[in-house]
Formats: C-alpha cells, structure tokens, sequence
C-alpha cells in the first residue's frame, strides 16, 4: 500500500476536530468529510434522533458501520468523539488514514462544551462528564499515529504543527512589516512645512476675500455718493430754472403795468 492519502482527527467533542479539519483540508487541498453528517444522511435522521431511537448501544453500532465502510482519499475525515469505541472503524481508518489525537484538557473540554444531548453526547446513568473524558483518553492515545496538544495554541499554531508532523511544507504566511513613516521637519513653532503652506493658503484666501468685500463696498459707496450728487444737482437745475421763470414773470408783469 502506498502513502496514505486520508487523514482522520479523533479527540473529545469540542476538541476542535471540525474546525481545525476544515482549515487544514484548504491548507493541504483536501475534501473535508465530518462522518457525523455522512451518517445523518444516510438514515435521514439527526444524531440524538438516532440515539433515542436506538440507545447508545445501538447507534455505537451504526457509526462502527459507517465509518469502516468509508471509501475515501485524499480527504480530511472527522469522526464523533466515540468512534473509538468501533473496533471494525478504527482498524479500518488506521489502514486509510494517518491518525491524529487532538488533545485537550477535562477544564477546556468543560468550558467549551454545551448541551450534550445537542451534540449527541450521552453519559450512562451515574457517569459524569470527567468520567467519560477518562474513558476515552486512553482509547485515543492508542489508536493516535500523531497526538497533537492544543492548550493554548492558536488554530492557526494547531494547523502548523499538524502540518510540521506529517512533514508538509507550513504555508508561507505574509509578513506585514510596518512601513516607516516619514514626518517633515518642523520649525521652532512646531510647524511642519506642509502645515506652513497650509496655514499661507487660508491667510491669502482670507485676505482676497477681505479685500473683495472692502473693494465692493467702496463701490457701493462711491455709487450711492454719485447718486446723491447726481440727485442734488438734479435738484439745483430744477430750482434755478424755476427761479428764473419766476424772474421773467415778474419782469414781464412790471413792463406790462408801465406801459
């Protein structure tokens, strides 16, 4: 058999199987394939429709059937946190697949985890959650070809070291390297050059526009001056030819009278 094409992520509900299985599928050019869905669909019924129907026993077998007849390459597969319990399916995904352990500590596991029948988690009755997490461990640590620790690493840090184990190139990642910044020298006022020119402008156009206003208003005087002289010269020739009619009136009267 030739190198394993498949690569299968087992480890705790919430442990990040599906998230990090979806960004190492892109980062490795793989198809992603969460067999929790492959199993709903083919009996077109959700997971803890299954396990009331069937009881943990039950669907136990139905995933062992599943997942040893998964006929795959080149593919990411995230199985449910129990598929370890299948003998048929771990033998199965050990000959398809290199195995990798997400491992994460009974606190984050806790902390991470929400309702568990939602997730298709179910405990015995008297079994706690801490009991199930040491159940499994064991289970994990020996069906694992690579068991990767994710306390306090990135998904980003995860998907690297995954990639630095199964001995895959680590995708070059852009180095943002901050540009450096030129500033203008400045002047004893704590102006720049830019800031000069600036403040030059505003005092020019400011003085244009004052110069405007000043240059319109000496010209409304100067017209409403000219008017007024205008008017009053108007005014004047009026009164002085109406003086002189007078003046020739009064002449004609006299010279009328005396004869």
């Amino acid at each position: 058999m030739g190198k394993k094409t498949n690569i299968t992520l087992i480890g705790m509900p919430a442990s990040g199987k599906s998230s990090v299985g979806v960004v190492l599928a892109k980062r490795l050019g793989k198809k992603f394939v969460d067999t929790d869905i492959v199993i709903q669909e083919k009996y077109g019924k959700l997971l803890k429709e299954l396990i009331e129907e069937h009881g943990d026993e039950g669907f136990r077998e139905i995933e062992d059937e599943v997942n040893a007849g998964l006929d795959l390459e080149n593919s990411i597969i995230s199985p449910g946190g129990s598929v370890v319990y299948g003998e048929k399916a771990m033998q199965h995904l050990k000959e398809i697949s290199v195995i990798i352990y997400l491992e994460l500590s009974y606190t984050a596991i806790k902390s991470r985890l929400g309702d568990l029948r939602e997730r298709g988690i179910t405990l015995k009755e008297g079994q706690s959650l801490k009991d199930l997490y040491l159940e499994r461990v064991p289970l994990y640590e020996k069906y694992a070809d690579i068991t990767v620790n994710e306390m306090k690493k990135t998904l980003a840090k995860t998907i690297d070291e995954i990639c630095e184990r199964l001995g895959e190139k680590p995708k070059k990642r852009r180095n943002f390297k901050s540009k450096r910044v030129h500033f203008a020298s400045k002047d004893k006022h704590g102006k720049s050059p830019e800031q000069k020119s600036r403040t030059a402008k505003n005092i020019r156009e400011k003085n244009f526009k004052d110069k405007s206003i000043k240059d319109n208003n000496i010209k409304d005087k100067n017209f409403k001056d000219r008017f007024s002289k205008e008017k009053s010269d108007i005014a004047n020739n009026n009164k002085a030819k109406t003086n002189n009619i007078q003046r020739k009136n009064i002449k004609k009267y006299f010279k009328k009278n005396e004869n």
